[in-house]
């Protein structure tokens, strides 16, 4: 029996009380802070939220929003994280979905809805206590999350066009956190790139608190300023980078990303997207004594279930790099070149949608939690290898989206007809989206008259009122009408030769 995530956490911010648990922009909290505004948070929430509902936790990269994932699970309450960056419109579909949740607002929420804390008033608690019964105030592990309750809710591109809520498990995390720490073995700040609401933040935010190491969180305006973040790597001493391929790319267009400049650099821990030959290549010639472990794992088996160390001598095998092997207490096994996963990290399934649920998710022959992941793979040596999917979810700059979803989302705006959003590719790397559009008859007169350029622009904003910006196509290309093949479906290789 794994221990309890909450146990280890504790017995970290007690071995380091003064430590920093967490760091970003000029905000930050030490260990005995994380635990003791958990402790008064989690009081106020088990009085004023209603049991068995999840508990929105709205922002971006403040310590104020990871004190509230563990003030929930102390709570006995299932959290949601949703980055301040997602469109009112996306925001609304899951309050709905929820059905009116009490939200903790690290930033202004702005919806109509049951606010029960804001940044100012988690501030005040963590200074005075103020509004609490007491700032010593403490809440009986009895209270909780335990077993098979809900931990988190990721919601995911879906492809109706509605955003499905992945539900993790007390268990699934438990299992997941005695694992992941043996990806992190020195005593070494962790980097934070990804969102709070992406599920890779979940192997840097749990790696960091478990093991009692601290969690420097880069916000997005530092990601987009790369000289920029080289710097802050530097200057907080980064040992261990957790993010996708795509990020570290960027990282090496600035020639001071090397071993060189940032010397307290030891390890790069990748998920989220495949990672190419070609970025595993520059990193060991870049960090030549750096451990580079490439994991994988859908959102819906707690983040990964492989891993493996990326040699040179992987990079020259025909078969190129792997996923690595299974962890203990998961099986991968293969329906038809399909990856299935099994065993103690697989999911609930999806929040209120046993339909869905069904078709993905499943008990197998020894009685373990199943999982369709959609992806192509095979086994060799031991080994897996990941192939690409098989349907039309694709991976991008790490985030999962259904292109369905952009499509449906594209379809309901006024002045477009018919739409097929298609992926521009660099080998097996997804490069950016392309939308097709077939415009209905008066948006082809304004077509005529304002050019492409303004049109696509314009389907640009309005799409960004209802999709993340991760999800926007970079380019949109207009054509009278969609090419069918022989059954009279979309002829979507056609598509793909005008792109």
């Amino acid at each position: 029996m794994s221990i309890h995530f909450i146990n280890r956490i504790k017995e970290a911010c007690d071995l380091h009380p003064g430590k920093t648990a967490i760091v970003s922009g000029s905000e930050s909290v030490t260990c005995s802070e994380l635990w003791r505004i958990s402790e008064q948070l989690a009081c106020y929430m088990e009085e004023n939220t209603p049991e068995g509902k999840p508990v929105i936790v709205y922002g971006s990269k403040s310590p104020y929003m990871l004190i509230s994932f563990l003030a929930c699970s102390k709570a006995g309450r299932a959290y949601c994280p949703i980055d301040a960056s997602l469109p009112a419109s996306r925001l609304q579909d899951i309050i709905e979905m929820i059905e009116s949740p009490a939200v903790v607002a690290t930033e202004e929420f702005p919806l109509p809805a049951n606010v029960i804390m804001t940044k100012s008033m988690l501030s005040e608690m963590a200074h005075t206590g103020a509004g609490l019964s007491s700032p010593e105030a403490s809440i009986s592990s009895d209270s909780w999350v335990s077993g098979d309750d809900t931990v988190y809710i990721i919601f995911t591109s879906g492809s109706t066009g509605r955003p499905k809520g992945v539900e993790i498990s007390s268990d699934n995390l438990c299992n997941f956190v005695s694992w992941v720490g043996s990806l992190f073995p020195e005593d070494l700040p962790i980097l934070n790139q990804a969102a709070f609401s992406f599920d890779l933040s979940v192997m840097d935010i749990y790696a960091a608190l478990t093991l009692g190491r601290t969690l420097c969180c880069m916000d997005k305006t530092l990601q987009q300023d790369i000289a920029a973040a080289v710097r802050f790597i530097k200057a907080k001493d980064i040992g261990y980078i957790v993010s996708t391929p795509s990020f570290v790319n960027t990282l090496l267009s600035e020639p001071s990303f090397c071993a060189d400049n940032v010397a307290g650099l030891k390890g790069f821990r990748f998920c989220g997207e495949r990672l190419t030959e070609q970025t595993a290549s520059k990193l060991l010639v870049r960090f030549p004594e750096a451990s580079i472990v490439n994991t994988y794992g859908p959102t819906e088996s707690t983040v990964c279930v492989t891993g493996v160390s990326v040699t040179r001598e992987m990079l020259e095998s025909e078969d190129g790099i792997s996923i690595g092997a299974a962890k203990p207490g998961t099986t991968v096994t293969f329906d038809n070149g399909e990856i299935i996963i099994s065993g103690d990290t697989v999911g609930k399934g999806y929040y209120k949608d046993p339909e869905r649920t069904k078709e993905s998710f499943f008990i197998n022959e020894a009685g373990e939690r199943s999982y369709r992941t959609g992806d192509l793979g095979y086994e060799k040596g031991g080994l897996l290898y990941f192939k690409g999917r098989a349907d039309s979810q694709i991976k991008l700059n790490g985030y999962r989206i259904e292109l369905q979803d952009i499509e449906a989302n594209l379809c309901e705006l006024e002045g477009v007809k018919e739409a097929v959003v298609l992926c521009k590719k660099s080998g097996d790397a997804v490069r950016y989206l392309t939308a097709v559009v077939v415009p209905a008859d008066h948006e082809r007169e304004l077509l005529e008259t304002s050019g492409a350029l303004h049109v696509s622009r314009e389907i640009k904003r309005r799409l960004s009122e209802r999709l993340p910006s991760y999800m926007i196509p970079k380019r949109i290309l207009f054509i009278e009408r969609m090419p069918l093949n022989g059954n009279s479906k979309i002829d979507r290789r056609k598509l793909e030769g005008l792109i």
